[in-house]
C-alpha cells in the first residue's frame, strides 16, 4: 500500500494542477467551459443531459423501475457457500488439511405471501417518480426560458444604456460639475448593468453544471409564451393543473395505505420457513436429496397488549384534521394565486402598453432636442426604461406560472423528453466509462 502521507501528496499535486489550471483561464478572461451559442431547441437537449435537477430526476425513475424488478429478484433462490476447518494450536502444522465445503441454497418463499402489495406499492411509486421527474422536467424548462428572456431584457437594458450614454456626451450648457455628475450617474448604472450580466451568465452555467466565458442565446427560435384573457378558464381541470391533481391523487392513496397499513397490523401475518440439507457438502455421504426439504407454514399474531398500534392508529386519526386543513389551505392558495395572477396579468399589459408608448415617444422628443432639461431628459429616460424592463419581467413570470399548469403545451415537449431518457442513459454510462478509463490512464502516468 502507498503510504497516506505520499497518497496525500499525490492527490494534493493533482488538485493544485486544476487548481492553477483555473487560475490561469480566469486571468485570460476566459473559462474551462469555453463558449456557448446556442438555439432554443439545441438549449433544451442540452439540457436534458447536463441540467443537475433533470439529473437528479431521471435517477429517481431509474431506482423506481431497479425497485419494481427487485420485487422479482427477490424471489431468486440465494446460493451460500461455506468454508469451515478446526485445528488446535499445537498441531497447527493440521491446518487446512481436512477442509469442509458446504453449498446452501435457501428459497425466499416468505417473498410470495409478501408479493402483491410490493407490486401493488412499487407501482404506485414508480408512477409518483414519473409525475415528479415531469414536473421537475417542467420547472426547469421554464427556468431555461427564462434565461433566455432575461437575456433579451438585459440587452434592453444595454440599449438604453447606450442611448443615456449618447445624452451625457452630447449635452451642453452644464457647468463643469453638473456634467460630472452626469457622468457619474451614467458609469454607476453601467457597472451596475454588468453585475447583473456576470450573475446571468453565472446561473446559465450552473444550469448546465459548467462554466461559460460568454453566453449567447439565439431567440428566433424561442417560443410564444403568452396568454389571452379569454384563454384562462381555470375551471377546464383538463387543460389546467391536470399534472398537479395527479400528484395530489397519489398523496392522496399513500395516507390511505398509511391507515390500512396501521390497521393490517391487529391481523395475523402469514409466513413459510424452509430449511434443506446441503445442496453439496464434501464431507457427507450421501447426496442432496429433495425429499429432504423441510417447509414450514406459519401464522403469527402478535397481539397488541401494549397498544402500540392502537396508539399509532390514533396518532394517524388525530392528525387528520390537520392535514386535510393544510390541503384545503394549499387548494386555497393555489387557487388565489390563479386567479390573482389572471388579474394582475391584465394590469400588467395595460400598464406596459402605456409606457412603451411614452418611452418612444419621450424619446422622440429628446432626440428632436424638445426637452430643454439635459439632465431631467437622461434621468426621465431611465426611469421610464427601468420601468418597462420591471414590466417586462413581471409579464414573463406570469406567463409561465400559467405555463407549468397548462397541459395543452407541454404535450410536444413531454414526448421529446421522454423519447430521449434511453437516449441519455446511454451517454451518461458511456461518459462514465469514459472518465473512467482517463482516470486509470492519468493514474498509470
Amino acid at each position: 500500500m502507498t503510504p497516506a502521507e505520499e497518497r496525500v501528496r499525490m492527490n494534493r499535486d493533482e488538485i493544485e494542477s486544476e487548481y492553477l489550471s483555473e487560475l490561469s483561464f480566469q486571468q485570460r478572461g476566459k473559462s474551462q467551459g469555453g463558449e456557448l451559442k446556442v438555439g432554443w431547441n439545441q438549449a433544451l437537449d442540452k439540457m436534458y443531459m447536463h441540467n443537475p435537477q433533470l439529473l437528479q430526476a431521471d435517477f429517481k425513475v431509474e431506482d423506481a423501475v431497479n425497485q419494481q424488478k427487485r420485487v422479482w429478484t427477490n424471489l431468486i433462490p440465494l446460493i451460500t457457500v461455506g468454508v469451515s476447518d478446526s485445528f488446535e494450536l499445537e498441531n497447527i502444522e493440521d491446518a487446512f488439511k481436512d477442509v469442509n465445503l458446504r453449498v446452501y441454497s435457501y428459497l425466499p418463499l416468505g417473498e410470495v405471501v409478501k408479493l402483491p402489495k410490493q407490486m401493488y406499492t412499487k407501482k404506485l411509486l414508480y408512477m409518483a417518480s414519473q409525475l415528479s421527474a415531469e414536473q421537475t422536467m417542467r420547472q426547469e424548462v421554464i427556468a431555461l426560458y427564462r434565461l433566455f428572456q432575461k437575456q433579451e431584457l438585459l440587452k434592453l437594458e444595454y440599449r438604453a444604456l447606450q442611448l443615456e450614454g449618447e445624452l451625457t456626451k452630447s449635452v451642453a450648457g452644464l457647468e463643469d460639475a453638473d456634467a460630472l455628475k452626469l457622468r457619474e450617474s451614467y458609469l454607476e448604472a453601467y457597472e451596475g448593468w454588468k453585475d447583473r450580466y456576470e450573475e446571468w451568465r453565472v446561473a446559465v452555467g450552473d444550469f448546465y453544471m459548467n462554466d461559460y466565458s460568454k453566453v449567447e442565446f439565439m431567440v428566433r427560435s424561442l417560443p410564444d409564451i403568452s396568454y389571452k384573457q379569454s384563454e384562462l378558464d381555470f375551471s377546464d381541470s383538463g387543460r389546467w393543473g391536470m399534472l398537479q391533481l395527479n400528484l395530489l391523487a397519489l398523496e392522496k392513496i399513500s395516507e390511505d395505505a398509511q391507515i390500512l397499513d396501521t390497521y393490517i397490523r391487529y391481523f395475523p401475518r402469514p409466513d413459510f420457513n424452509v430449511s434443506a440439507p446441503p445442496l453439496y457438502s464434501d464431507s457427507g455421504s450421501a447426496a442432496f436429496d429433495p425429499a429432504e426439504i423441510r417447509i414450514g407454514p406459519s401464522l403469527n399474531w402478535s397481539l397488541d397488549t401494549r397498544g402500540v398500534v392502537t396508539e399509532q392508529l390514533n396518532r394517524i386519526k388525530r392528525e387528520k384534521p390537520l392535514s386535510d386543513w393544510r390541503k384545503d389551505k394549499r387548494r386555497r392558495d393555489e387557487i388565489r394565486k390563479l386567479l390573482e395572477g389572471k388579474k394582475a396579468l391584465r394590469e400588467v399589459e395595460e400598464e406596459l402598453e402605456k409606457t412603451q408608448l411614452v418611452v418612444k415617444g419621450y424619446r422622440k422628443a429628446v432626440m428632436s432636442g424638445l426637452v430643454a432639461d439635459p439632465q431631467r431628459a437622461i434621468r426621465t429616460m431611465r426611469t421610464l426604461r427601468e420601468k418597462e424592463v420591471r414590466l417586462m419581467a413581471k409579464q414573463i413570470e406570469i406567463y409561465t406560472a400559467f405555463w407549468l399548469i397548462d397541459e395543452e403545451r407541454w404535450t410536444k415537449t413531454t414526448q421529446r423528453w421522454q423519447k430521449a431518457r434511453l437516449i441519455r442513459a446511454k451517454a451518461r454510462k458511456e461518459e462514465r466509462k469514459r472518465e473512467e478509463a482517463a482516470n486509470k490512464a492519468k493514474k498509470k502516468r
